[in-house]
């Protein structure tokens, strides 16, 4: 949205906030102008009628600064055949503050920014036929065995409902209208909504002629069956791994009410066709997990909270129906092989980038970025600003789809773009899904502090759970930087965004070194080679799933990159001679996007045709170990491993006492040689 060309309305809710619609169209830039209403969902629906007809005939966009009321404002659009409104939320982020006076520059930038054309994601079709499967144990207390039964009967006729219940006993009554009922306990549990598929033990059906008490078929072992929808009562061990984020399987106590009544509401809609966001885009060709059966990177398997990534031999794979879109796959991967894509990295940069420069225009001076997500986040942003203090006028937030992507590229990224402080909000609910940005900021502060743009209180994890003690960490957190900011166009792969941040925070702020320590783990850093016992032997060059490691096809030679080593490695376990080990560390300097020399050696020529073959070292290595070998006292056959493979073969045949030479073959035995 172009706000030159829009119709821009702000509504003050009944005069709760101070806006001047002078000065914020004038900081915006709504060439139309800023209208202040102020009951837009009330009293002034007529006024607000008008201007949608007003903005329809003149072929314009509206922008409403109102979230709370937009099903009233596209109710009112749709009665008089007007297109839907946008909208922006000003007043828990700004206009609700104790700093309300002085967000104008925010207010503004705000409502510039919604303007910005988003990207849209690519996404899943999934389809559901409504196949319900209520499972409860009545052996186990509170097992919820009359729960499933009574939630079956609630759901059976809006979906199809099949209600097993495992270990049943005499208290088990014959009931009927909830769907098919059995008897089974699940052994094991895989896929995703839509094809959740089961084996399950001890599995019989209700018999129909069940009178005082249910009675079930004989039982059976290892049945396999599937479902779209799993509800799980039984209090047990959940069935999938990080099931909070396993779309479809629901879990809840026999006991709460609560719990079951929204598992009610929600399972019934359920039934269709589905758009399933793709969070995460994957490129097996970059990804470093294994080479030659020799683990590497496992980095993203590690972190992954939902069980949506596994491995496949030289690379993993990602289930899109699984991946709940955390973004920590995205954040911690070196390569760049797993990039989230629900927003991707260089557009959610970009959004940071503009908020910043559009706050700057509109007079703001030294802003703190708030990465937030849009569930929790948005909530603990609203219940600051309506029982607390708001957030600081200087305090930008930004959304995103989970926390998990505020990896180290995007906090020193959002420090090189010009924030002082980077406040990244968490649910201290998710501690799974929070560990892991420990050690991303730890990682950041290492980076920043080598190019003097460090201090303290530059990068916030908040996990506090009550909502003034995070109010009081945004308002009371004083950073003391001087370090001056070095801006970039974040477009391209995070590497190559994390690095352009890197050198042009180290140009800025006159960094001496071009080499940064990091912790063990970083995903920057060198190889170091004990060039003496190095034999050249380039089984690392063939292993390494960068190309860091480089050979040169017309010289015996290993050749290094830097700027391409993702510390994977792989080198390591697969270096013969055990000569490699992984140096973490940042280097600045232009020399690390180039090729160095390791080390090199004399080709050695074969003896009998003299053409070369290999290299000196690994040549005189080999002989030197097979020296005491008692196939190799002979000096004639030490002389075949100082020859070329043409020439090898040859030598091999003219010998008397060929190696491979066998026995005759002895004649084959027939029925008369076994009768005489």
């Amino acid at each position: 949205m172009n706000l030159s060309d829009a119709k821009v309305i702000l509504c003050n809710c009944d005069g709760t906030m101070t806006l001047d619609g002078t000065k914020l169209a004038k900081a915006c830039g709504a060439e139309g102008g800023c209208k202040i209403a102020t009951s837009l969902c009330r009293t002034e629906t007529g006024d607000l009628a008008a201007a949608m007809r007003d903005a329809r005939d003149a072929n314009q966009s509206l922008l409403i600064a109102c979230t709370q009321e937009t099903s009233v404002f596209n109710a009112i659009a749709e009665e008089i055949e007007c297109p839907l409104p946008a909208t922006v939320n000003i007043r828990e982020r700004a206009g609700w503050s104790d700093e309300s006076a002085s967000s104008t520059a925010k207010i503004a930038a705000l409502i510039k920014q919604s303007g910005d054309r988003q990207t849209p994601s690519r996404s899943l079709a999934l389809n559901s036929d409504g196949r319900c499967l209520i499972y409860a144990d009545m052996g186990r207390p509170n097992g919820g065995a009359d729960a499933a039964i009574a939630l079956g009967q609630k759901l059976n006729g809006q979906l199809g409902v099949t209600v097993m219940i495992a270990n049943p006993n005499d208290d088990l009554f014959p009931t009927k209208d909830c769907g098919i009922l059995a008897t089974g306990k699940i052994k094991s549990a895989k896929g995703h909504f839509t094809h959740f598929d089961i084996v399950v033990d001890q599995f019989g059906a209700a018999l129909p002629s069940s009178r005082d008490s249910l009675q079930f078929e004989n039982r059976a072992n290892d049945v396999e069956t599937s479902c779209d929808i799993l509800i799980d009562l039984t209090g047990d061990t959940p069935l999938f791994t990080g099931w909070e984020k396993r779309d479809g399987y629901f879990r809840a106590a026999g006991d709460d009410i609560n719990a079951l009544a929204a598992i009610e509401s929600e399972a019934a809609q359920m039934i269709g066709g589905f758009e399933k966001p793709i969070y995460v885009n994957f490129d097996e060709n970059l990804c470093a997990h294994s080479r030659n059966k020799i683990d590497g990177c496992s980095r993203c398997l590690d972190v992954c909270p939902a069980g949506a990534i596994q491995s496949l031999g030289d690379h993993v794979a990602i289930d899109p129906a699984i991946c709940g879109g955390c973004g920590l796959c995205g954040a911690v991967c070196p390569s760049g092989a797993a990039q989230t894509a629900y927003p991707p990295a260089d557009g959610l940069l970009t959004s940071i980038a503009n908020l910043h420069d559009y706050y700057q225009t509109a007079g703001g001076k030294a802003p703190s970025l708030l990465l937030h997500d849009d569930s929790y986040g948005a909530e603990m942003i609203e219940t600051i600003a309506r029982f607390g203090r708001g957030l600081p006028a200087s305090l930008l937030p930004v959304s995103m789809h989970a926390m998990g992507r505020a990896g180290h590229d995007i906090m020193v990224a959002a420090i090189a773009l010009g924030y002082q402080q980077v406040f990244v909000l968490l649910n201290p609910a998710k501690d799974v899904e929070n560990a892991p940005l420990v050690d991303q900021v730890t990682l950041a502060r290492s980076m920043l502090s080598g190019v003097k743009a460090d201090a303290d209180n530059r990068i916030i994890l908040v996990d506090a759970v009550d909502p003034d003690a995070v109010a009081e960490i945004f308002y009371n957190s004083p950073c003391k930087n001087n370090a001056k900011p070095a801006p970039f166009s974040p477009i391209g792969a995070p590497r190559s965004m994390t690095r352009l941040a890197m050198r042009g925070l180290a140009n800025a702020n006159g960094t001496a070194g071009t080499m940064i320590d990091l912790p063990a783990g970083a995903p920057y850093g060198r190889v170091e080679i004990d060039t003496d016992n190095c034999t050249i032997c380039l089984s690392c060059v063939s292993a390494c799933p960068a190309g860091a490691l480089q050979d040169n096809p017309d010289a015996p030679q290993l050749l290094f990159r830097e700027d391409a080593c993702l510390q994977c490695g792989i080198c390591v376990a697969t270096c013969p001679e055990k000569v490699i080990a992984l140096v973490p560390q940042f280097n600045l300097a232009d020399s690390a996007m180039a090729t160095e020399l390791i080390i090199e050696d004399t080709p050695f020529e074969c003896t009998s045709c003299g053409k070369p073959f290999g290299s000196s070292k690994s040549i005189e290595r080999v002989i030197s170990k097979l020296a005491d070998h008692s196939m190799f006292q002979d000096s004639a056959k030490t002389d075949i491993l100082k020859m070329c493979e043409d020439c090898r073969v040859e030598a091999m045949f003219e010998q008397k006492d060929k190696m491979m030479e066998m026995r005759d073959r002895p004649k084959p035995r027939t029925t008369d040689d076994y009768l005489n």
